[in-house]
C-alpha cells in the first residue's frame, strides 16, 4: 500500500470522493474534502454522534488485498489502546474499490493552534512538549514507531491535551535522495514542502545499495505489504526535534526538503534560527534531538529524564500529566452510566456498530460542542454531562492541586506600577454584608481569598502550571449542564486567579466569565457578576491591548443585568457597582499611566492603538465612564424590588464621590427620596443608613431644603427601628456641624418628648442627639434655654449634659401599653378635644427657641380639664392600664410625636388595605416573637482589655452592630440604667465624604479644643475600646468582668489629643458605615469608672444582603497563630461565649478584630518611605564616578547627650528625624533637620519610661512612631508627633500608644523588627530566652510563637526576607538557624564563625546582601578575635547561602604587605549545630579543655609583648544597594532590598561597618579597590589596600594594612608638640570606644552616617568626594 510508485495509475484517480464514502453505508454522509494529498484522500464526514476523518486509498486494482495492512493496524492500535496522548485510527473497512481508515474528527492540530489566539505561553509550550516526549516514549516502550511526525499530525484540544495521531506504518521508510516525488506523494499532505523526515531515510543507489537493492526487489516481486526497513527511534526523535523548534519558533518550519538536504550534507546551520528561542534548556534539547549522526540523539525517555526539573517542570512529573489524564477518563467511566446507546452526549462521539465495535476516545472540538445531529431528547436530560463530572472533580481537588501549581520561590523584577495600583478593596471590608472579597467555598480550603496569594500578592509574575489547569476548566465550563458545577467552577477561577499573571486573568478567563452572564440560571449569572468584580479588582497591572476592557467589553456585556428577570442577580449588581465604578476608574488610570510612560511604544499592535486612540482624553474617557454608570444606577434605584434599593443603598458614599456633587443631587438624591413612601420599612431604614454620606455630599442647601424636612417628618414612622434610625442620623449630622443653630432648636423641641419613649433605642437615641447639639451651642444656651425644659424629663440635676448623665438620670418612660392606647386614642382626633388643641396652637408663629420654652411649660399642667365624653372614656381606659399622673405628664410631653403617629398608622393601614398584594409580603406592622419559633437567644459580652482612653484623633465605632449580625436599629438596649454603654448604630454612619466645603467645617470645628468633655461620659468610653495602653484604669474592664488582670500603666495620666489625622483609607475605599476620622479631635479624660454594656448578637441584621450559606471566614490572624499561650491579658477570652461552635467563635473574634483594626489612626497619618526630595541638589553617585575623586567623611555634629553605650539606631520611613537607644535608660529622638541648619547638640526629646537599659529600638514602618525594649522585659512603642509648619518642624509631647512585657522574669528583648502586611502590623522580636515571637500591634496579640533550641543561646541579631516568609536569627554561641515563618518549622541551624576553629564565637548582626543571591545570601557579622587567636588575620563579615548552608564570601583584615600571597578561600558548608542540650554541653566542655590546655602552655611562656591594640570585629554595619542615591536601604535587618535587581545591580552595593577598633569603613561591593577608610585612620599609617580572592564559588576579600616600618617611627620618640596635635585632632573627629551602632541618613543631606560607641557619643558624618590631592 505504502510501497506503491507514485507514477501508478493510483495518482490518476479522477472519481469523486463523495461515492466512495456513500459505500460505508447511510450513516456517515460526506461534508467536504481535507487537504489535497494524493496517496490517501482525507475527508470530513458527518455522522449522527459528530464529525468523523476518513482516509481513503483507492485501490488502482479491484484484486489488490489490504488483509496484512489491516492485521499491522489492528495491532498498532491494541498496543497504543492505553496511552493517554496517542489517539490512533479506531476502524478499517475495506470494500472492493478502496480502503477506509476511520477517526473522530478534532477541530484543531498543533499547526493551527500555534497561529490561534490567544497565543500559546512559555508553559503551555512546555506542556504540549513534555506530552508529546511521553506519547512517543510510551509508543516505543510497546515497539510501535510513528515514521510521519509533524504538527499537522498532532491534535490539539481546548484545553491543550495533545494527541498524536495518523501512525504511518503503511508508508515507505526510506526515500530516494534524487527523486522528490516519492517524498512529495506520500509526506507533503499539506503542499508547504517542509520535510521532518530524519536525514538518514533518504538514500542514493551508490550509498546505501542495500536499501535500493531491497526497493528495487519489492516493486519487482510485488510482495504484498512487505516493508522496506524499519523506523528507528532516531528517525523519529529527529522528526520531534523539528516539530517542537516549529512550536518554540512560533509555527515558522526549521526544515523545508531543500534545506533538509543540505543540512545532511552539512551546508546549512540551524543554529540563527534557534537563537530566537530565549528559553536555553529547549535550544539545546532541540540541537541534540536534530542531530545529524542517528547515534547522537538520545532516545524519548533520556530526554524526559534528563530535561526534568529544568527545561519542564518538575509539576509535570509529578501531578499535572496523570491528572489531567485522569479527568479526561472520567468520561469513559461515565459514558455508560449517564446515556442510552443510541443518546449522545455532546462532547462525545461514538463509531456506529456497522462501521466498528470501538468507541472513539470523547474530546471536545476545539472546545465546541459537536450540535449535529443531537435530538430534543438529549438536550432537555436532566443528566449531568461529563463537563460537569470534570468540573466536580477538579473543585473536589483543588486542595491537592493548589501545591503543584504555586510559583517557584524565584524573585522576579517587579514593576513599581503594581504597589501603586493594588486593589483596596479587601483592607475595608466588612464580613458577612459586603460581597468582596468574595468568600471561596472549596473543600478542606479556607474561605479568605487570601489564602491564595503567595508573598502578598494577587498575581503571578510569570505563567506557571495554573495556566494548564485554567485552560482545563475554560474548556469544560461552556458544556456543563448543572448550575452547581457552573458555580464551583467559578469558585475556582477566584482560587485560580492569585497564580496567575493579571493578563491571563483578561485574556483567559475573564471571557468565559462574562459568556456566564447569559446563563439560563439566576445562581450562576449572579455567581459570574461577583466572580467578574473580584477577579477585575485583583488585576494591578494592564496591558495596552486591555485599557479599554471597561467600555468597550464589560459594561456592554453587563448592562443587560440591571434588567434581570431575577431580584437576586439585580440585587448582586446593585451590590457590585460601587467596585465596578472604582475598579473602571482604576483602569482608566492605569491606562493613562501607560501613555505617559510611553507605554504604548512597545509593540506595533501597542503603537497602533495609540494613534487610534490617544486624542480621547482622560476627562472625556471619565465622563462616558460616569454616564454609563449613571444610566446602570438610576435603573437600579427605580427597581421594583426594595431589596435592590437596599443593596444599592448599602456603600453609597463611593457612588457620591465617583458622580460628584451635582449628579449626587440629580441623580442619587432624587431618586432616593421616593423611598420613604415605600411600605417596606427596611428601605426606609437603610435610606437614614446612608443618609448621612448623601447629606455630607450633597451640600448644605440639599440638607437644609430637602432631607431634614423629610427627616422630622419621619420620626413619626409607624416602625420604631427607622425612628430610631433617623436620630442616629441626626447625631451624626450634628457631630459633622452640619446643622445651623436654628435647625438644632427646631431638631431639640421634636426630639425632646423621646426621653419618654418605652423603646430603649429611640431614648438612647435622643439623648445622643442632645448631648451632641449641646456641643454645638453656647453654655449660656444651654443652661438657660435647654436645660430648664430638659430638668422636667429626668429624675435629678446633672453636672455636665452627657450622654451617660441624661440616660442614668431619666425619669422612667412612659409604659408601652399606655402609648399603644394612646395612640388608638388619637385615631380618633376628631371627637377628642384633647387631641385639637395643638392643631389650634400651631396657628400661632414662634421661634425655635420658644418651642423648646413651651415644653416646659406644658410639663406641669396635665391633662386639659376641658375634655370631651370621648376624652374621658379614653382616659378612664388608659388609668386601668395603670397610666399615674406622672405618666399623664409624659402623655403631654409625647402629644405631637403621638398624634402624628396616629394619623401615620391610619394612613399606612388604609394604604395597605387598597393595595392587593399586600398579603405576599410580611406583616409590615407588627413583632415576631422568637420564642414563639422555639429560638432560645443567648446573650454574649464582648470583653474589652484593660486599656486607657488614648488619642484618639477620629471617631472609633464601638462594637458596632454593623460589623456582626445584629439588629441594628438604634442604640442598644442597656444593661442597667447605672452602668451602661453606649454601643451606637449611630456611630458607625459615616462621617461624610471628603469635599471641600466640608474640610473648611471641619478644620473650623478643630480649631476649637476648648470643650473637654468629662471624663466618664460615654463619649469617652468608646475609646476605651482602643489597645492603647495607659496607667488609667478606665477600661470595660472585660465588659463587667472585674476579674481581668492589670497590666502596668504608662507614666500619662491623661493626654489630650492635638492632631486630627485623616483616616488612613483613600476615598475611594469609604464605605456606608465607615469612619472617616474627619471630626473634632475629641478631648480625653480618665475615670476609674468600669462601665459595662450589652451587645445583642443574634438579630439578624434587616438591612443587609442575604448570608451567602457558606461557613464562616476564619480570621486572618488565625491562620499565622501559633498555639495560644495565655502569655499576657490580650490573650485572654474576647467574649463570654464558652460554645464549642466555630462559626459563632469565628464571628466574634472577626467583630472583635475588626472594630480593633479601626484603631490604626493611633499611630498617626501614613508617612511617605524615603528623604523629601529638594530640587538642584547634586546627586553624588559615591566611587563610581572614576578614580579622580577620593571618598572623605566631614564630621558634622558631636553628639554627647547619652552618658552609656548606645545600642541601636532607627531612623523615621521619611528620614525626618532618627532615635538612639542607650544603656543609659533612654531613648532620645533627635530632628535631622537640625543637622543641616542651627545644628544643636541637643535632642528633641528624651523617653525615659523604661527604668532600665534600652537595648534595642526599630522604627514602625510608615509611621512616626517606635518600638523600644529594655532588659527588664519591657516594650514600648511611641508615637513622634510632629507639626509641619516653617522652615523647622515642631515636636509635640511623645505619646506611648502600646506596652508589652515579655513572659519570664529576667527575659528580655534582644533584637526586632517591625513590618506591615495588608491586614495586621507586626512586630517580630527575639528574646534572651531563644522565644522568636511575631506581635499584632494592633490588637497586641501575639500571632506566631518559635522556640528557638535554648542550647544555641541568646538570640543577638534577627533577619528577615523581603516576603517575610522565613527569618534567619543568630545567637551568641555563633549559631545562625532558619526558620519557615509561613509554617513556623525549623530548616536547619549551623555554626558560623569558620575561622574561630571550634571556638564558640558571637553573631553581632546579620541582613540580607543588598546586591547578590538573589535574596538568599546573608551577610553576617561575627565576633572573630579572643586572646588566644593570631591578630595579623581577622575575619571581620561572612556571607552565607542560606539555601545550602555554605560559605560563599568572606571580607577579611590583615597585617603586611600587598605582595604577601593571598590566603585562598575555601567554599566551607556550615557544620551543623548540635540537636540536643547534651550534645551542646559536651562540645562546651570540649572547648574548655582546650582552652585549658593552652593557657597552661600560655602561663609557663613568659611574655613580653606589650597590651594588644583593640580588634577589628565589625560589632554594626549597615548595608545598601547605592550609596547617596535612591535607593539606600536604612532598615537592613528586614533585608528590604528586591533580590530580583539582582541582574541589574550586579557590580553595586556598599557595607558601612564600624568595628572594635573605633574605625569606620565604607566597602564598595562591586569594585572593592574603591573602599575607604572614612574614620579612625591613624596619620602614621599608610592606608590599606584591597585585594580579591577566588577559588571556585569561594571569594574572600582582603584589607592590607601595611606594617610601620621598624626603623623610623618605632625607635625614635615623637615630638611632645605632634603628640598633642594628633591627640586633638583624634579627640575631636574618630571616635574613641567601640563603635557599637551605625545607620545612614538621607536627609538634610544625602551620604550621611550616623555613628554612635561605647562611650555614648553619637557622631553624624557627611560623606563627600574631594579631588584627589597631587602627591
Amino acid at each position: 500500500m505504502g510501497n506503491i510508485h507514485s507514477g501508478s495509475a493510483l495518482t490518476r484517480t479522477t472519481v469523486a470522493l463523495d461515492s466512495f464514502v456513500a459505500e460505508l453505508g447511510g450513516d456517515i454522509i460526506f461534508e467536504k474534502s481535507l487537504g489535497s494529498a494524493r496517496f490517501l484522500k482525507t475527508v470530513k464526514c458527518r455522522h449522527r454522534n459528530g464529525y468523523l476523518v476518513v482516509k481513503v486509498f483507492i485501490k488502482p486494482d479491484p484484486g489488490l488485498s489490504l488483509r496484512t495492512h489491516h492485521r499491522r493496524m489492528k495491532i498498532d492500535r491494541e498496543s497504543l489502546g492505553d496511552i493517554a496522548n496517542v489517539y490512533n485510527y479506531q476502524a478499517f473497512v475495506e470494500t472492493d474499490k478502496a480502503g477506509y481508515i476511520i477517526r473522530q474528527w478534532v477541530a484543531s492540530n498543533l499547526y493551527d493552534r500555534i497561529s490561534t489566539r490567544p497565543f500559546l505561553s512559555i508553559v503551555e509550550k512546555r506542556w504540549i512538549a513534555f506530552q508529546l516526549l511521553n506519547a512517543l516514549r510510551d509508543a516505543r516502550n510497546r515497539k510501535v514507531s510513528h515514521g510521519d511526525i509533524k504538527s499537522e499530525n498532532i491534535l490539539v484540544t481546548s484545553w491543550n491535551w495533545i494527541y498524536l495521531t495518523d501512525f504511518a506504518s503503511f508508508k515507505p521508510t526510506y526515500l530516494p535522495l534524487d527523486d522528490p516525488a516519492d517524498f512529495s506523494f506520500f509526506f507533503d499532505m499539506s503542499g508547504r514542502r517542509t520535510c521532518y523526515l530524519a536525514p538518514e531515510r533518504f538514500y542514493t543507489q551508490a550509498t546505501n545499495p542495500e536499501i535500493s537493492a531491497k526497493k528495487s526487489k519489492i516493486a519487482m516481486d510485488e510482495v504484498e505489504a512487505k516493508r522496506d526497513g524499519k523506523v528507528t527511534e532516531a528517525m523519529d526523535v529527529f522528526s520531534v526535534g523539528c516539530v517542537i523548534a516549529e512550536l518554540f519558533l512560533e509555527g515558522a518550519p526549521l526544515f523545508t526538503l531543500s534545506q533538509l538536504f543540505k543540512y545532511r550534507e552539512g551546508e546549512y546551520k540551524v543554529e540563527g534560527q534557534l537563537a530566537v528561542i530565549e528559553d536555553d534548556g529547549v535550544q539545546n534539547l532541540i540541537k541534540q534531538m536534530i542531530s545529524l549522526d542517528p547515534s547522537d540523539r538520545p532516545t524519548f525517555d533520556t530526554l524526559l529524564h534528563t530535561s526534568r526539573g529544568t527545561v519542564f517542570p518538575e509539576s509535570f512529573y509529578s501531578f499535572l500529566h496523570n491528572y489531567v489524564s485522569s479527568i479526561n477518563e472520567l468520561s469513559s467511566e461515565t459514558m455508560a452510566v449517564n446515556s442510552p446507546p443510541t443518546t449522545a452526549i455532546p462532547g462525545h462521539t461514538h463509531i456506529p456498530s456497522s462501521v466498528s465495535g470501538n468507541s472513539l476516545r470523547p474530546t471536545y472540538s476545539g472546545g465546541a460542542t459537536p450540535s449535529v445531529g443531537v435530538g430534543p431528547e438529549a438536550q432537555n436530560e436532566a443528566l449531568p454531562s461529563d463537563s460537569d463530572h470534570r468540573l466536580e472533580r477538579i473543585w473536589a481537588d483543588y486542595e491537592s492541586i493548589e501545591p503543584y501549581i504555586m510559583p517557584e520561590s524565584v524573585e522576579r523584577q517587579e514593576m513599581d506600577v503594581k504597589v501603586e495600583f493594588m486593589p483596596s478593596v479587601n483592607s475595608t471590608a466588612k464580613p458577612f454584608q459586603d460581597i468582596l472579597p468574595v468568600e471561596l467555598h472549596i473543600p478542606n480550603r479556607e474561605s479568605s481569598l487570601r489564602a491564595s496569594m503567595h508573598g502578598s500578592r494577587f498575581a503571578a509574575t510569570d505563567d506557571g502550571p495554573a495556566l494548564i489547569i485554567l485552560a482545563l476548566i475554560t474548556a469544560n465550563i461552556r458544556n456543563c449542564f448543572l448550575p452547581s458545577s457552573k458555580v464551583r467552577a467559578l469558585d475556582v477561577f477566584l482560587a485560580l486567579s492569585c497564580h496567575l499573571t493579571d493578563e491571563a486573568k483578561l485574556d483567559r478567563m475573564v471571557p468565559y466569565i462574562v459568556e456566564l452572564l447569559h446563563d439560563d440560571a439566576a445562581l450562576v449569572r449572579s455567581a459570574a457578576l461577583r466572580t467578574l468584580m473580584q477577579v477585575l479588582v485583583l488585576v494591578t497591572v494592564i496591558t495596552p491591548s486591555n485599557v479599554s476592557i471597561f467600555p468597550e467589553y464589560i459594561i456592554p456585556n453587563i448592562k443587560h443585568l440591571v434588567q434581570d428577570p431575577e431580584v437576586s442577580v439585580r440585587c448582586t449588581y446593585a451590590q457590585c457597582i460601587v467596585q465596578l465604578a472604582d475598579t473602571a476608574v482604576r483602569y482608566l488610570e492605569m491606562g493613562q499611566a501607560l501613555k505617559a510612560h510611553g507605554a504604548f511604544q512597545l509593540s506595533a499592535e501597542a503603537h497602533e492603538y495609540e494613534n487610534a486612540n490617544f486624542e480621547i482624553s482622560y476627562d472625556a474617557s471619565m465622563q462616558e465612564l460616569q454616564s454609563h454608570i449613571q444610566e446602570h444606577l438610576s435603573a437600579l434605584l427605580m427597581d421594583p424590588s426594595s431589596i435592590v434599593k437596599r443593596a444599592v443603598l448599602h456603600d453609597i458614599s463611593s457612588l457620591c464621590i465617583f458622580l460628584g456633587r451635582q449628579k449626587t443631587n440629580d441623580v442619587l438624591l432624587s431618586h432616593m427620596i421616593t423611598y420613604l413612601n415605600d411600605r417596606d420599612w427596611l428601605l426606609r431604614y437603610a435610606f437614614f443608613e446612608s443618609i448621612v454620606d448623601v447629606a455630607a455630599c450633597a451640600g448644605g442647601r440639599s440638607l437644609e431644603e430637602y432631607i431634614l424636612p423629610l427627616m422630622v417628618q419621619a420620626l413619626s414612622d409607624v416602625e420604631e427601628s427607622v425612628v430610631a434610625k433617623v436620630l442616629s442620623a441626626l447625631t451624626s449630622l450634628c457631630e459633622l456641624g452640619l446643622f445651623q443653630k436654628m435647625r438644632i432648636w427646631e431638631l431639640m423641641s421634636a426630639t425632646l418628648g423621646f426621653i419618654y419613649h418605652p423603646n430603649i433605642w429611640i431614648r438612647q437615641g435622643a439623648a445622643a442627639f442632645i448631648t451632641s447639639a449641646g456641643q454645638h451651642l453656647p453654655p449660656s444656651d444651654i443652661w438657660c434655654i435647654l436645660y430648664p425644659s430638659l430638668r422636667h424629663f429626668l429624675k435629678s440635676d446633672v453636672v455636665t449634659i452627657d450622654e451617660y448623665s441624661l440616660l442614668n438620670a431619666m425619669k422612667p418612660p412612659l409604659p408601652r401599653q399606655i402609648l399603644d392606647a394612646s395612640v388608638q386614642w388619637a385615631m380618633k382626633a376628631d371627637k377628642s378635644t384633647f387631641w385639637r388643641g395643638p392643631r389650634r396652637m400651631a396657628n400661632k408663629v414662634e421661634s425655635p427657641r420658644e418651642s423648646v420654652i413651651s415644653v416646659r411649660k406644658t410639663g406641669n399642667n396635665g391633662i386639659a380639664r376641658n375634655k370631651s365624653e370621648e376624652d374621658e372614656t379614653q382616659l378612664t381606659k388608659l388609668q386601668q392600664l395603670g397610666m399615674t399622673s406622672s405618666d399623664e405628664n409624659k402623655l403631654l410631653a409625647m402629644r405631637d410625636y403621638i398624634l402624628k403617629l396616629a394619623n401615620a398608622t391610619s394612613s399606612f393601614a388604609s394604604r395597605l388595605s387598597h393595595e392587593p398584594d399586600t398579603g405576599m409580603n410580611l406583616k409590615a406592622i407588627g413583632d415576631i416573637e422568637l420564642q414563639k419559633l422555639g429560638v432560645v437567644p443567648q446573650t454574649v459580652f464582648l470583653k474589652a482589655r484593660n486599656l486607657d482612653l488614648g488619642t484618639r484623633s477620629s471617631r472609633v465605632p464601638s462594637l458596632s452592630s454593623r460589623r456582626s449580625t445584629v439588629s441594628s436599629a438604634s442604640r442598644m438596649p442597656i444593661l442597667s440604667p447605672s452602668r451602661m454603654q453606649r454601643i451606637s448604630a449611630g456611630e458607625v454612619s459615616s462621617a461624610g465624604a471628603p469635599f471641600e466645603d466640608l474640610r473648611r467645617r471641619l478644620a473650623t470645628i478643630n480649631g476649637s479644643t476648648s470643650s473637654v468633655s468629662v471624663a466618664n461620659s460615654p463619649r469617652d468610653i468608646r475609646h476605651a475600646l482602643s489597645p492603647v495602653a495607659s496607667s488609667s484604669t478606665t477600661s470595660l474592664s472585660a465588659m463587667a468582668s472585674p476579674s481581668a488582670p492589670e497590666r502596668p500603666g504608662s507614666p500619662t495620666e491623661s493626654i489630650v489629643s492635638t492632631t486630627n489625622s485623616v483616616s488612613l483609607r483613600p476615598a475611594s475605599r469609604l464605605q456606608v458605615g465607615s469612619t472617616d476620622g474627619q471630626k473634632a479631635a475629641p478631648a480625653v479624660g480618665s475615670s476609674k469608672t468600669n462601665a459595662t454594656g450589652l451587645l445583642e448578637a443574634h438579630f439578624k441584621m434587616h438591612g443587609s444582603p442575604e448570608e451567602s450559606g457558606r461557613t464562616s471566614p476564619m480570621s486572618m490572624s488565625q491562620t499565622l497563630r501559633g498555639p495560644r499561650i495565655p502569655r499576657h491579658t490580650s490573650l485572654l477570652a474576647i467574649s463570654t461565649y464558652d460554645g464549642q461552635e466555630p462559626g459563632i467563635s469565628n464571628l466574634l473574634e472577626n467583630l472583635y478584630l475588626d472594630n480593633n483594626r479601626e484603631l490604626q489612626q493611633d499611630f498617626g497619618p501614613k508617612v511617605h518611605e524615603g528623604a523629601v526630595r529638594r530640587r538642584n541638589v547634586a546627586r553624588h553617585n559615591f566611587a563610581r564616578d572614576g578614580t579622580t575623586k577620593r571618598t572623605e567623611a566631614a564630621l558634622i555634629a558631636t553628639l554627647s547627650s547619652h552618658s552609656e553605650a548606645i545600642t541601636g539606631f532607627a531612623v523615621s520611613p521619611d528620614h525626618m528625624f532618627f532615635v538612639s537607644s542607650s544603656d543609659d535608660k533612654t531613648v532620645k529622638v533627635w530632628d535631622t533637620a537640625r543637622l543641616e541648619r542651627n545644628v544643636t547638640s541637643k535632642p528633641r526629646h528624651t523617653y525615659g519610661q523604661h527604668h532600665a537599659r534600652v537595648k534595642c529600638v526599630c522604627i514602625l514602618e510608615g509611621v512616626h512612631c517606635f518600638a523600644s525594649a529594655a532588659d527588664d522585659g519591657s516594650l514600648h512603642m511611641v508615637r513622634v508627633l510632629i507639626t509641619q509648619g516653617g522652615a523647622l518642624p515642631k515636636y509635640s509631647k511623645l505619646q506611648v500608644i502600646r506596652e508589652h512585657r515579655v513572659e519570664n522574669v529576667g527575659e528580655y528583648i534582644t533584637c526586632m523588627t517591625h513590618y506591615n502586611t495588608d491586614s495586621t502590623s507586626n512586630l517580630i522580636y527575639a528574646t534572651t530566652h531563644s522565644v522568636i515571637t511575631i506581635l499584632d500591634v494592633m490588637t497586641m496579640r501575639v500571632l506566631q510563637t518559635l522556640e528557638n533550641p535554648r542550647h544555641y543561646g541568646p538570640i543577638t541579631a534577627i533577619c528577615v526576607d523581603r516576603k517575610r516568609a522565613w527569618i534567619i536569627v543568630g545567637t551568641s554561641t555563633g549559631v545562625l538557624t532558619l526558620w519557615d515563618k509561613r509554617f513556623g518549622l525549623l530548616i536547619r541551624s549551623w555554626h558560623v564563625g569558620v575561622a574561630s576553629a571550634g571556638r564558640s564565637v558571637r553573631v553581632h548582626q546579620c541582613v540580607v546582601h543588598p546586591s547578590k543571591g538573589r535574596g538568599k545570601w546573608i551577610m553576617v557579622a561575627v565576633e572573630a578575635s579572643t586572646k588566644n587567636s593570631d591578630r595579623s588575620s581577622t575575619p571581620l563579615v561572612e556571607v552565607w547561602d542560606i539555601e545550602k548552608a555554605v560559605l560563599v564570601e568572606t571580607f577579611y583584615t590583615r597585617a603586611g604587605s600587598p605582595a604577601d600571597p593571598m590566603p585562598v578561600p575555601q567554599e566551607m558548608v556550615g557544620a551543623d549545630a548540635e540537636t540536643t542540650p547534651a550534645a551542646a554541653i559536651a562540645a562546651l566542655v570540649r572547648l574548655r579543655q582546650n582552652k585549658n590546655d593552652f593557657s597552661d602552655v600560655a602561663r609557663h611562656t613568659p611574655s613580653e609583648e606589650l597590651p594588644q591594640p583593640p580588634s577589628s570585629d565589625v560589632r554594626a554595619f549597615v548595608v545598601g544597594s547605592d550609596f547617596g542615591g535612591y535607593s539606600t536601604f536604612q532598615r537592613t535587618e528586614l533585608g528590604e532590598l528586591d533580590p530580583s535587581n539582582a541582574s541589574r545591580t550586579a557590580g553595586r552595593g556598599f557595607m558601612i561597618t564600624g568595628s572594635e577598633d573605633w574605625k569606620i569603613r565604607l566597602w564598595d561591593l562591586g569594585k572593592l579597590d574603591r573602599t575607604t577608610v572614612l574614620s579612625g585612620l591613624e596619620p602614621e599609617h599608610e592606608k590599606p589596600s584591597y585585594n580579591t580572592s577566588t577559588n571556585g564559588d569561594a571569594t574572600m576579600y582582603v584589607e592590607t594594612w601595611p606594617r610601620l616600618p621598624v626603623s623610623s617611627s618605632a625607635n625614635r620618640p615623637p615630638q611632645r608638640i605632634s603628640l598633642i596635635t594628633h591627640s586633638q585632632q583624634n579627640l575631636l573627629k574618630t571616635h574613641q570606644d567601640v563603635v557599637t551602632a551605625i545607620t545612614c541618613i538621607d536627609s538634610p543631606f544625602r551620604g550621611g552616617i550616623i555613628s554612635g560607641d561605647r562611650a555614648g557619643v553619637i557622631k553624624v558624618w557627611r560623606v563627600e568626594q574631594v579631588e584627589q590631592s597631587q602627591q
